[in-house]
């Protein structure tokens, strides 16, 4: 793809071979751009997955979190996941949330971890910027909730953190809302960083792990123009044998600077947090 042999590749074959496993991708009507890439690596990671079929279970052993320090916690659930879940698409595209439900009468927590493949943060109706975004997903929300050691209802906090990243960072700006029977673009411009994305634990509030930080560059992002009843996809990505950055518009391919990617129309951003070293390294080994 990046050999300068073509001026364009049309991925065809392979978009057959995709709606053969998932007729809604079979057609050329407008998709979702989000399902397809959870369907492609949920799928990948199927396919890919060390551990035999014959050694997954339906039922997992309970972790007594209430037992565990955070760090404990952390790895005992990441080290149950990895024995059912252990493919490249995990390597590098899946973190860990932390979640933490406490009681505001007594102090008591409930905590419990959960794997993610993406980011999927809300996007205001004003200008904003992606720290925002982060921030305004993790914040902490009021609620009623029946405490395990009070075992009464009452008033609770809950707390969705990032407690382990991953190598590639996958977000999801959440620009359709749902109202009834109602659908809604929210066009909102985010700002969102093409380098030096700095995720660290001791410098922000949504990276719960003090131990844990990544700083993370962007290398593909993926527009939605037009309308919930009519629009179209057009990519943007680094080249990483050049640095170059181009737009994909169908055939059309085009150079672009970095900072061209910051659209109103960005829906889907790509993060890595491999070096440009990593990259030549990996370019080596595929010649």
């Amino acid at each position: 793809m990046w050999s300068d042999k073509y001026r364009f590749l049309s991925p065809k074959d392979w978009k057959e071979a995709i709606g053969r496993f998932r007729p809604q991708f079979l057609d050329y009507s407008q998709k979702d751009c989000q399902e397809f890439t959870s369907f492609m690596l949920d799928a990948l990671h199927e396919d890919l997955n060390r551990v035999s079929k014959d050694k997954r279970t339906t039922k997992q052993k309970e972790i007594d979190f209430t037992k565990l320090t955070y760090k404990e916690g952390g790895v005992a659930a990441w080290e149950l996941y990895k024995s059912q879940n252990d493919s490249v698409v995990v390597d590098l595209f899946q973190g860990q949330f932390r979640n933490v439900m406490r009681c505001m009468k007594c102090g008591y927590e409930s905590v419990t971890f959960d794997t993610f493949m993406y980011l999927s943060v809300p996007v205001g109706g004003s200008k904003c910027s992606l720290k925002t975004c982060i921030e305004n997903f993790c914040q902490s929300e009021r609620l009623e909730w029946r405490c395990d050691k009070c075992k009464v209802y009452g008033d609770a906090t809950k707390e969705i953190t990032i407690w382990r990243l991953p190598v590639i960072l996958v977000v999801i700006l959440k620009r359709f809302s749902y109202t009834g029977m109602w659908r809604d673009k929210i066009s909102t411009f985010v700002d969102f960083p093409t380098s030096d994305f700095r995720a660290v634990g001791r410098e922000v509030g949504w990276v719960s792990n003090p131990e844990e930080g990544k700083v993370y560059r962007l290398f593909g992002v993926t527009n939605h123009t037009g309308t919930l009843e009519g629009g179209h996809y057009i990519g943007c990505a680094r080249n990483p044998a050049s640095g170059d950055w181009f737009t994909y518009d169908d055939h059309v391919i085009r150079p672009m600077r970095a900072e061209q990617t910051r659209k109103k129309e960005a829906y889907l951003l790509f993060y890595t947090s491999l070096s440009e070293q990593d990259d030549a390294r990996i370019l080596s080994q595929r010649r």
